[in-house]
């Protein structure tokens, strides 16, 4: 006897996110407490060759960035955005999310990004 199984539900495993489309907003913020309300009003665009933009009001800032089946890496200069500079780990994507984490094991850094 051979059964065979067919499902259109499309699973997504971390990374398969597009960051292109759309902004992004960052949902949560864990560096020791909750530090979420310290990104409030940031509208961020993942752009072509490692660009990254965030905008605030008419204020605009650059950083980089880079993602890959496991990981996405974020770097900005400026004072509040660099708190966001790191080299996560992804842990959960969906449809409109992307989770991740600090790749250190000694620390509990967290950041949910959701698609406006």
């Amino acid at each position: 006897m051979l059964l065979v199984s067919c499902s259109n539900k499309k699973e997504e495993t971390p990374g398969t996110i597009n960051l292109k489309e759309g902004t992004w907003r960052i949902s949560f913020y864990w560096d020791e407490k909750d530090e979420t309300s310290n990104f409030t009003g940031y509208a961020l665009m993942f752009g072509d060759v490692g660009v990254l933009m965030a905008h605030k009001g008419s204020a605009m800032y650059t950083g980089t960035w880079s993602q890959t089946s496991t990981r996405l890496t974020i770097n900005f200069t400026d004072p509040v955005l660099s708190e966001l500079n790191d080299d996560w780990l992804i842990t959960e994507t969906g449809t409109n999310t992307i989770k991740v984490k600090d790749d250190n094991p000694a620390q509990d850094d967290q950041l949910h990004l959701t698609k406006n």
